[in-house]
């Protein structure tokens, strides 16, 4: 025997949680958007779970136990990312050289796509080679600046870095 979640008691358990969900993310997060995303996901799964939660169990803890996998689903994405983007810290410069002609023009596609400092900034650290201390430097702004920047550009690049990672290493 199965909870009865139908699409007005979902209604009122969003009504009622969705303050309590976001604001625990936000908590752990520190970003609206990450937050964002996180309590929308909860909830997607929440709805799209809704046949198998027990009786024996309160909504409010199965939403909750959702928005725990949640979370740790995001912890383990984003620890992948971060090895990623270490590893990419690690290689002064991706070596275009070695890329086919399709993952060249991908990756150019890609970074045509960055907001025109952000495109800067990347070809800078990772077409020209240049150090995060050179690039603040020569753009006149703060280490920390290049930092957050080169951070966004790849976190937006994620899939074709990735892609190109992978056919380096193997």
């Amino acid at each position: 025997m199965y909870l009865q979640i139908d699409e007005e008691s979902f209604r009122a358990v969003f009504t009622k949680y969705y303050d309590r969900i976001y604001s625990g993310f936000y908590k752990k997060t520190g970003s609206y958007e990450i937050a964002q995303d996180l309590t929308q996901q909860t909830f997607i799964k929440f709805w799209r779970y809704r046949d198998s939660y027990s009786p024996e169990l309160t909504v409010e803890i199965q939403l909750f136990r959702k928005g725990k996998l949640v979370f740790i689903d995001w912890l383990r994405k984003e620890s992948k990312e971060r090895q990623m983007i270490d590893s990419l810290k690690q290689q002064e410069k991706i070596p275009i050289d070695e890329l086919s002609t399709d993952l060249k023009d991908s990756l150019q596609n890609a970074i045509n796509g960055l907001s025109p400092v952000r495109k800067e900034v990347f070809n800078m650290a990772y077409i020209e080679g240049y150090s995060h201390k050179e690039i603040a430097e020569k753009l006149n702004v703060s280490i920390r600046t290049v930092e957050t920047h080169i951070y966004k550009s790849v976190q937006q690049l994620r899939k074709i870095l990735a892609l190109i990672y992978i056919m380096l290493h193997l």
